[in-house]
């Protein structure tokens, strides 16, 4: 069955595109256990008459979403989530003094509070974005959402969280990893990874956010063009 038609503002009244994506390439950085994305160019135009790629690779990998059946059995796959829930006003939450390897709590939350609605999109920005590479710091140290922090959002009743690290939970085990997820996936709240955020975004305004995945069946996570639109 085809997805409802979502509602959306008419073009003329966009007034400037903000990429939040991180490009996809071959061997680019991704989950330090994950095998590395290849692309490979398997036609060409002096042999074929045309160009055509193949591309292996995780589907968490770069930016993209997690939803529920990415830690629950029995939770919702990327094709079962309505399309209008990737979608909706967005709240930039500037989180970049945090130092690397440290949690985002509930106290580092509390200031952002009044500012969000139900039904909003929270993006933390930890200036982790702008660190993607293959160091240390970039794979196993970035900044994370902890398990108190999540159970805010949730209780703020917010339908989506993003952030510009590799994963919304840390790395070094499933005590840093596993709480924010169970709590945002449990609840329904779909999850944007590795984000690229923008300066200009850090204003305190909210702008509307779209992160529309690749309809991939019975997946847990998919690669997502997630944009930010700045209305006249």
């Amino acid at each position: 069955m085809p997805n409802a038609p979502v509602k959306v503002a008419p073009m003329q009244n966009i007034k400037k595109l903000y990429d939040l994506s991180q490009p996809l390439f071959h061997n680019c950085p991704g989950w330090p256990d994950y095998d590395p994305t290849t692309v490979s160019v398997d036609y060409r135009i002096a042999l074929h008459g045309f160009n055509a790629e193949t591309l292996r690779m995780n589907t968490h990998t770069g930016t993209h979403l997690d939803v529920p059946r990415h830690f629950f059995e029995d939770g919702k796959t990327v094709d079962q989530v309505p399309l209008e829930t990737f979608m909706g006003p967005a709240v930039f939450c500037d989180l970049r003094h945090k130092p690397a390897d440290t949690p985002i709590t509930a106290g580092d939350l509390a200031p952002f509070l009044s500012r969000f609605t139900p039904g909003d999109l929270v993006i933390l920005n930890t200036g982790f974005g702008k660190k993607r590479g293959f160091t240390d710091e970039y794979l196993h140290k970035w900044v994370y959402l902890s398990g108190d922090g999540a159970k805010l959002l949730v209780k703020a009743g917010v339908k989506g969280v993003g952030i510009d690290a590799l994963s919304i939970g840390g790395w070094g085990g499933p005590e840093k990893g596993r709480p924010c997820h169970e709590a945002l996936l449990g609840a329904g709240v779909f999850v944007m990874e590795e984000l690229f955020i923008p300066d200009e975004l850090m204003d305190g305004k909210k702008r509307l956010v779209s992160a529309f995945p690749l309809l991939l069946r019975e997946c847990g996570g998919a690669p997502a063009r997630v944009v930010a639109y700045e209305m006249e």
